[in-house]
């Protein structure tokens, strides 16, 4: 019964913002609203981290959980992508390329999202420690702003005309979604047991796949402020590592480069995908970001309800 009080509510935001057609929700609208509502969620993050006592403690606590887990995943993704990508893609000849020098020079500008993310997290943060009587009720407020986020997120999945019968047909999409997803969850499991956490925490933390303005959000609004700094500092690692190693990835084999991105292969390093494998392996990029994007909001309250 727990599970579905959690995972309820969640996944019927979500579904009613894919079924339902709201015509006044023009793409641009949603867009917007989705990056500010974002921003306003992680700052309430910070603001709940800064309420904390003993914050500084738990803070180091998050940290090292994160690397941690990101240690344990990394190393499983890595090898079983790699495994994957070597054996079960007869096209990799087609996606293999290789990065020139001036290729892997990053500027600034493409972590500028990440970068806005911590400033928010971090306002929140200060104010929270400065000012934690000065709002109250931040998980209800968070909890019902969440809802609006799911609910708006499954609007824009439904006007980007994903189509779920083309997506999930997507054999190379499905194999490195399913090795992702496998290998991050037993990362979790194995990081949990060394940090003493219970199982569930340690896969709800994993959870996010590297989309970390919702993990964080999701973990902190079920009432785990803590894991959920976890969380968010463990998906917010993986993006800007991936985006620094799909040069390098790209000397390996696609499997690598589209799995460690996680969800964001559907977006965020998408451009990086197509500019370091070529247009084709584009299809295959957002099959398996979808799968993962569309697993987040199901298996973190799924399992933060155990």
């Amino acid at each position: 019964m727990t599970i579905l009080i959690t995972l309820g509510p969640l996944l019927l935001a979500l579904l009613a913002g894919y079924w339902l057609e709201i015509k006044s929700l023009s793409e641009k609208f949603i867009q917007t609203s989705l990056t500010w509502l974002t921003y306003l969620i992680l700052g309430m993050i910070g603001f709940s981290i800064g309420a904390l006592d003993n914050l500084t403690e738990k803070l180091v606590t998050a940290g090292a959980q994160a690397l941690v887990f990101f240690t344990a995943i990394s190393l499983l993704a890595i090898t079983a992508l790699w495994y994957t990508g070597r054996n079960f893609n007869p096209d990799e000849a087609s996606q293999h390329t290789q990065a020139k020098a001036e290729d892997v020079k990053l500027s600034l500008g493409v972590f500028a999202d990440a970068i806005k993310t911590l400033v928010c997290v971090a306002i929140g943060l200060v104010i929270g420690i400065f000012a934690s009587e000065s709002l109250s009720h931040v998980d209800t407020i968070v909890t019902y702003l969440l809802y609006l986020l799911l609910f708006l997120i499954g609007r824009q999945l439904q006007q980007g005309n994903y189509r779920l019968r083309k997506l999930f047909l997507n054999t190379q999409g499905l194999i490195i979604a399913f090795t992702t997803v496998a290998t991050t969850l037993l990362g979790g499991l194995i990081g949990a047991l060394i940090l003493n956490l219970p199982i569930a925490k340690g896969l709800a933390v994993v959870s996010g796949f590297g989309w970390y303005s919702l993990s964080g959000i999701l973990i902190t609004g079920l009432g785990d402020p803590v894991l959920g700094t976890t969380a968010f500092l463990l998906d917010i690692g993986r993006e800007i590592l991936a985006l620094l190693l799909i040069p390098v990835f790209c000397r390996i084999n696609s499997h690598v480069s589209v799995g460690y991105s996680g969800a964001t292969a559907m977006d965020f390093t998408l451009p990086m995908l197509g500019k370091f494998h070529g247009p084709n392996i584009i299809p295959t990029a957002i099959a398996s970001g979808f799968i993962m994007s569309l697993l987040v909001p199901i298996l973190i309250p799924l399992f933060m309800g155990v």
